[in-house]
């Protein structure tokens, strides 16, 4: 059932929301002559965002259909491949250590998501050319790396800290499944986040995997 949901609202609100947004920025454009319209528009525009951020929300609290299908090792392959072409960012991604086995199910969605969040800022944010995604098995542990060679910025900055990010959700989704996510930054020295977890189901996990 969640599979089918987070299918349904992907294909139906994703393709809803991104029409929307361009109509309102063809209508922004068209409006530059006519002052009296930018309030409204602007306002417009604004609901239409927060609106698409509320989607993502719940899409985001949804496992992801291609982990079901590919497991992480590939769906993740596929995701940074898309997000390529689509944003005109190159990427590198290296696997290694997963065999194809199965990780539990919450272990994969939170590094799934975590991998979408860091790209989303590496092209929104870091403003990145050139981006390296390494997910590997090492023993008990696996390891999501995500580097990129933006802007950076100061992780001491509150003000930056502050932007939107997504920096304190990635850390709060790895909390919850007992990961550790560690931010390494500098001002026009790009960005890595490093997310280290165990590779083994919890004591008591009942999940069942492919």
């Amino acid at each position: 059932e969640r599979r089918r949901i987070a299918r349904e609202m992907h294909d139906q609100f994703g393709e809803q929301l991104t029409a929307l947004g361009l109509r309102i920025g063809a209508l922004k454009a068209a409006s530059a002559r006519h002052p009296e319209l930018g309030g409204p528009i602007e306002a417009l525009e604004d609901v239409a965002q927060r609106l698409d951020r509320d989607v993502d929300e719940l899409v985001w609290k949804l496992r992801p259909t291609a982990l079901d299908d590919l497991g992480l090792g590939a769906a993740l392959a596929n995701y940074v491949q898309d997000w390529s072409r689509r944003v005109n960012v190159a990427v590198e991604f290296h696997s290694a250590g997963l065999d194809g086995d199965r990780l539990p199910s919450e272990t994969e969605t939170t590094l799934y998501r975590i991998a979408q969040e860091a790209l989303t800022n590496a092209a929104k944010h870091a403003r990145a050319r050139k981006v390296d995604v390494i997910l590997e098995r090492r023993g008990d542990q696996v390891l999501l790396v995500v580097e990129d060679n933006g802007v950076g910025f100061d992780p001491g900055d509150a003000s930056t800290n502050a932007h939107g990010f997504g920096l304190l959700g990635m850390q709060e989704r790895a909390a919850l499944v007992g990961a550790t996510l560690q931010i390494e930054s500098e001002a026009g020295r790009g960005t890595t986040i490093l997310v280290r977890m165990a590779a083994t189901p919890a004591p008591g996990d009942q999940t069942t995997h492919a």
